[in-house]
């Protein structure tokens, strides 16, 4: 790319020899300004081709760029969660809809509505902020007004994860993979691009049939790469192949197809590791922060999963998150669940895994 002084530099020599070119005369303060625009006229190219092509668009460029492929960023979602209201008696209680609570301000002080009652003393609750956020909380929920008879009111679970905004790389990724997979009549790609569409579905695993012919099996994981709830499962299987009626179409999957909709089983990741530390630093100081890169590495590896033949957790990689601790010299003993080897996870029709960070026990050297 030319530069200001590379072109003003050209400019200048085209000028006669007998003329004062230096800094500060005429001819140079004359130029200079020309030469500053068409500098930036260059930058302004390139960052404007930059954002024609798929491949480095960003934003907005990126949304028209995927529209043309028929692909839509995903915009962040309200988490649906489980409530359960007990009265003053101790019995489950029905609340109107449109009763509001607040989680604790030590968790966000995140606002919930009452959407549906389900069973006695249980309903949704939709988070009135958008986002991943609205996820977490369980536990005890306060009234944001008085509501007759009603003793405690609780949030137990999940039933629709809520999504953040699609990053750029993540719909990126979408296209890519619509442009060199074509999904067609209920084969691999057809079941990845549908199962991934549902709100809060992070990813998908297929496996065709793995009970005989017809059969196919879909393992999820949520919007923030953990294993899928029950309730988030039967959500997800009423959608695609619902139960009693599996295989006659009632869903998105093809006549014929019998799908059942499961989740990996969570494994805890139990590191041990020796550390020798920098002058001034003590294993209470860093004990969150290795915590912090350990977690990290794991979710590096559960948002791989899905399209990984194999998933690992190499001792390696562990000790290179450590040792980019700071105020860690260096790391020796370093044990998976035990073990002073790799630790390899099943993934397999009969069983998936998936890695969760257990405890980490650390000690000096």
């Amino acid at each position: 790319m030319a530069t200001f002084q590379s072109i003003l530099n050209r400019m200048l020599d085209r000028i006669s020899a007998a003329r004062d070119k230096r800094q500060g005369s005429i001819i140079y303060d004359t130029l200079s300004p020309a030469a500053a625009e068409l500098a930036q006229m260059n930058i302004n190219i390139d960052i404007f081709s930059e954002q024609t092509y798929l491949l480095t668009a960003t934003g907005i460029n990126l949304d028209n760029r995927a529209a043309d492929y028929g692909i839509v960023r995903t915009v962040a979602t309200h988490a649906i969660r489980i409530g359960e209201m007990i009265d003053t008696d101790g019995n489950p209680i029905d609340l109107p809809v449109g009763s509001r609570f607040s989680t604790p301000n030590t968790a966000g002080g995140l606002n919930f509505a009452l959407t549906e009652n389900l069973e006695a003393g249980q309903c949704l609750l939709q988070c009135e902020t958008v986002g991943t956020a609205g996820n977490a909380y369980l536990g005890a929920l306060i009234p944001l007004f008085v509501i007759n008879n009603l003793g405690v009111a609780t949030m137990i679970g999940t039933y629709i994860p809520a999504e953040d905004e699609e990053t750029d790389e993540h719909l990126r990724g979408r296209v890519l993979e619509r442009i060199s997979q074509k999904a067609y009549g209920g084969n691999v790609a057809d079941y990845k691009q549908f199962t991934r569409a549902i709100s809060g579905v992070g990813d998908v695993k297929v496996f065709p049939v793995w009970d005989g012919g017809g059969t196919v099996m879909l393992s999820i994981i949520d919007s923030e790469y953990n294993p899928a709830t029950v309730d988030f499962i039967a959500v997800v299987q009423e959608k695609i192949d619902p139960i009693p009626h599996n295989g006659e179409g009632l869903g998105i999957a093809p006549i014929g197809h019998r799908v059942t909709v499961t989740t990996p089983m969570p494994v805890d990741i139990d590191i041990s590791a020796a550390l020798t530390l920098k002058a001034g630093y003590t294993i209470t100081q860093l004990q969150a922060s290795i915590e912090n890169v350990i977690e990290e590495y794991l979710l590096e590896l559960r948002r791989e999963w899905a399209d990984a033949g194999t998933i690992s957790v190499f001792i390696a990689r562990i000790n290179a998150a450590i040792i980019g601790v700071e105020g860690v010299s260096n790391v020796t003993g370093i044990t998976i669940n035990g073990m002073a080897y790799d630790l390899a996870l099943t993934q397999t029709s009969g069983l998936q895994q998936l890695p969760m960070r257990g405890g980490v026990m650390l000690t000096n050297a």
